[in-house]
Parts: C-alpha cells; structure tokens; sequence
C-alpha cells in the first residue's frame, strides 16, 4: 500500500469516479479504507455510501466509529441497512447494537432512507490549509491551529466545539476576516478574502455596546460604517430589533436593558448588515439559563421560517446539547494545536426534542469524543527539548477528588452524559475534571462513560494524608510535566530552582498563556501532595520531601 493512497481515493471521488473510488476502497486494509472514507465531505460520504455493494459497505461500517456507522445506514433503505447488519461480524454487531439505543434501531429499520443532497450547494467561504502561529518575544513561534481545510456553504449551520484553548475563537475570526491567517488563504464565493467585500455578521460573547448610543444607534454603527446614510440606516436598523422582538426600546440605552435584551441588541446589529454568514461567538454563554434557552429557540424560528438574511451561521459553543439542536453540521476540534478530529451531520428535523433517543446519540457521541483527546502539546524537558505528551488539565485536586467520590459512590461507572446533567455542569467545566483523573489513571473513558480504576477507588475512600501519597505517587508516575520538574529539582544540590525557568522554557513550546496556565496548575498539583514548595518572594520552586541521596528539604 502506498502513502498516497488516501489521496488518490479523494482526487477519485472529486472526479466522480465512483467505480474507481470503490474499487481503491476494496484494495485498501479495512482500516485505511474507512480512514480514507472519512477523509471526503460527508456528502460525498452519504452519496457513495448509497451506491455501495452489500459487502463493501459492510467492511467500511465495521471499521468506522458507531455514530458514523449509524448515520450511513440512515441513507439506506431498511432492507439494504438490516443486509449490511446482518453481514457483519458477530462482534462488530454485538458492539454497534451496544452503542446504538434499541429506539434509534427501530427508527433505522422502520423509516424511509434520508436522501443525500444531489450535489453540494454553493460554498461561501474556503478555507485552504490555513494556518495559524502566535510570534514569541525570542523570534520563535506557537502553532495555534494546524493547517485546516474547511468549507461553510449555504443553508447551513455550523457548530464548533472543542475544549477550551483549542482555537475555535481563533478560527471564527479567520474565517470572518477579522485577522489574517500564517499561512493559507481564505476564499470568499471564490475570490481571496483580501480582495472580497464580504457582509458578515459577528455576535460576540460579552455583548459589546457602546454605552452612549441608544439601542438603535448601536444596531446602525455597522451601517453607518459602510457610508449608509442616516436615513436608511435608521429604518434598516428599526426592522433589525422589530425582528429579534425589541420594538419599542429604539431609543433605549444598554444601562436600562436585562442581559437577554442587550445580547438581542447584539443579534439585531449582526443581521441589520444581511450577512451572507453569520458568526456567533459562544453567544449565549453570558446569559442565564431560560434565558439563553429562549434565545435559541427564536434565533432559530428566525432561520427556519427565513426571516433572517443570512445564507449561513457559523456557531462557536462549548455547549454540546446546543450545538446538537440547533447545527445541521458539527466540527469537532483538538487542541495545541486545533485540528478537525471529527466533521458530521446532524440530519435531524428542526424542530428537535433533546429527549428523543436519536438526539441523545449524537450527543453521546460527542461526549465520548471530548473526553478522549488525543496526546498533545509538548511540555518543557532540561535543554529546551521537546517530546510529544500530555497537556495537564486545570483542575483543582479537590475537584478530582469530589468527581471521584461520586463516582465510587455510584458503583464505579457513569454516563458522562447524566453527569454533566446532575450535576449542571458545562462540558469546558467537566472536561478538564475528567481528563485530569484520566490522566492520573485514576478513571479510565470509553464511549462517553467513565469507569473508576483500583487506583482512583484507593484515592477516593483513603484518608487525607494516604491521599496526598497517593496524589503524589500517580503525578510522578504519569505526569510528564511534573515527572521534569521533580528531575530537575532532584539534580540541584539545594534541590530548588526559579519557578519563570520552568515558565520561559514552556513558553518556547505553547504560548505564554497556556505555558502559565501548565505551570500554576503542576505547582498547585505538586503543593497539594507536599510535592514542591513555592516561595513568592524569591519566585523560587523547591522539592519537599526525600530526594535520592539527601536529607528531606524544608520550604524556604
């Protein structure tokens, strides 16, 4: 097999070779095959899928992730989707029937095939191994995002999620023209972006309005900056919060208004301009919870109903139900630095119930994605080396703690899913929780449920003192960031070192920010096991405890 096989199957499949793209698929390893399946578009993936022999289609959906096994199946008709079941391997069936709940069955087998779109419609933006590196003060640099190849067309909404620090922000602001790439280019309808006049639409996190301008004058400012004159910018700006439900608080200022009507400001100012995309930035996370529920439900009767000029949205969340009921399509992103780790459809009708058991699924899905990142970042090693390992999540030892009592108390295992929902959690909030127990293999994460191993039910019935040895003896056994430190420590003769040398020597490897955020996190970790010491004063990191072939060092 050789390396450009992959490629070779995508050229076919932009060729519309079908024949030829299939018959690559058959001379591929199963493996490789459904790799280079999931390499194309999804609507590439959902025609060729429907046009695929019995058997072939049975190899791929053995090899491929359950949730891309069942979306596949949904564009055959039952009887061609109970054949391909039916010709799979034993263990391949048990495990998807596992994974899939017994009413998303009975829907695949009793509902007609969902049919593919004949072709793609039109793309608006391209982005083309696009790039991102933030410059170091040394002349070095941090790739932020990897290069990406994404395309948003019309009549779609697309979800972003990722762990926080993943560059989905970042990304956003590529996309819309609000800076400007390493590397790549960004297509508009086709044309450069420099040399485009693309409308776009931006709605922030915090809602950003200028406190001496009315709530009409704030929805203008974009008019006014594209030369509209005060007249039409007046009128246009009236329809814009007559449509988001604010008629009548024209003359207003944002001092006088709630949270949920200065974010509906926000949304009319984004579509007063009629953006071909409109982009949203975590929009509803600054609102309380009915609130931003209320607020989704009319963004999208505005959509459905196409009450809003927009071709497109493009939608920034760390809130997995949400992206669930309102994207027709979720990017899913890694991190230091971004890539896409999984690009799908969500094919459900709007409007959506988050209790129906296929909504679930996607969200299932999702959540056993998120909380099994890949090895990344790169921690420091003495000599400015680098070596691929973990990123050490922020979370607190208490924290872990309590995740862990809960668990154990639960019997040992829980859907991730349930728990986040009990326990009113974010997923950026029990992210970093679960990957830091992972981590310390303390949990072990399969299909979006979480299992407490002997180690972390050790830790969570032991008392405090048994558990800071125990703290202490996972961080040295499976934190490659502590493991360094705790070795350079080891190697002074006073067994101390400036704290901003562990900082600078980071910081040549991941920006400042996450370099900081990495430190204070493996100090915290390392004084709450009576690991390290840290004096502020001196800025000076210190071990405790017996260190090979010396007397026990006491703080400074």
């Amino acid at each position: 097999m050789n390396d450009g096989s992959p490629d070779q199957f995508r050229r076919l499949v932009i060729d519309n070779r079908r024949d030829h793209a299939m018959a690559l698929l058959r001379w591929l390893d199963p493996p490789a095959a459904a790799d280079a399946f999931l390499s194309i578009p999804v609507e590439d993936q959902e025609r060729l899928f429907q046009s695929m022999p019995v058997d072939l289609a049975t190899s791929l959906v053995e090899n491929l992730p359950y949730f891309e096994s069942y979306g596949l199946l949904r564009v055959r008709t039952a009887e061609d989707a109970r054949a391909i079941v039916n010709a799979m391997n034993p263990f391949a069936r048990t495990q998807l029937f596992e994974d899939v709940s017994d009413d998303a069955w009975r829907r695949l087998f009793e509902e007609s095939p969902r049919a593919p779109s004949p072709a793609p419609p039109p793309a608006i933006v391209e982005a083309r191994a696009v790039e991102k590196l933030f410059r170091q003060p040394d002349g070095g640099s941090v790739q932020i995002i990897a290069p990406i190849d994404l395309t948003l067309t019309e009549g779609t909404i697309v979800a972003v999620l990722g762990p926080s620090g993943s560059g989905k922000s970042t990304l956003l602001r590529i996309l819309s023209g609000l800076i400007a790439p390493s590397s790549g280019e960004v297509l508009w309808r086709g044309k450069p972006l420099r040399d485009a006049q693309p409308r776009v639409g931006i709605v922030f996190q915090s809602f950003a309005l200028f406190p001496w301008l009315t709530v009409a004058e704030n929805v203008g400012v974009p008019l006014r900056a594209r030369g509209m004159d005060a007249e039409e910018s007046g009128d246009r700006s009236v329809r814009a919060l007559e449509s988001v439900g604010l008629k009548g608080f024209e003359n207003a200022y944002p001092k006088e208004l709630s949270g949920g009507m200065k974010q509906r400001v926000g949304f009319a100012r984004a579509l007063a301009v009629e953006p071909e995309i409109l982009f949203m930035d975590e929009p509803f996370s600054a609102l309380d919870v009915l609130t931003a529920e209320n607020l989704r439900g009319e963004l999208l009767e505005l959509w459905t109903t196409k009450r809003m000029s927009t071709d497109a949205i493009f939608l920034v969340t760390h809130n997995i139900e949400e992206a669930v009921l309102l994207a027709d399509r979720v990017i899913v992103l890694g991190r230091s630095p971004a890539r896409i780790r999984a690009d799908f459809a969500i094919p459900l009708q709007q409007p959506r119930d988050a209790r129906s058991q296929e909504f679930l699924l996607y969200v299932d899905y999702i959540y056993h994605l998120m909380t099994q990142p890949l090895a990344e970042a790169a921690p420091l090693v003495p000599g400015g080396s680098v070596r691929s390992a973990q990123v050490l999540p922020n979370a607190k030892r208490g924290e872990i703690a309590g995740f862990l009592e809960m668990l154990n108390a639960r019997g040992g295992k829980e859907d991730l899913f349930r728990v986040a929902g009990e326990l009113h959690m974010e997923i950026d909030d029990l992210l970093p929780v679960v990957e830091a127990a992972t981590l310390l293999h303390f949990v072990t994460s399969e299909h979006g449920d979480v299992e407490v191993t002997s180690e972390g039910r050790a830790f969570a019935e032991a008392e405090i003192a048994t558990r800071k040895r125990l703290f202490r003896d996972a961080m040295l056994s499976h934190v490659a960031l502590i493991q360094q430190m705790h070795g350079v420590l080891t190697g002074k003769p006073d067994h101390s070192m400036p704290l901003e040398f562990f900082r600078n020597t980071l910081e040549k490897h991941v920006s400042e920010p996450e370099a900081r955020s990495q430190i204070d996190t493996a100090l915290n970790w390392g004084r709450d096991a009576d690991l390290f010491a840290y004096d502020a004063d001196s800025d000076k990191l210190s071990l405790l405890g017996p260190t090979p072939g010396s007397q026990p060092v006491t703080p400074p």
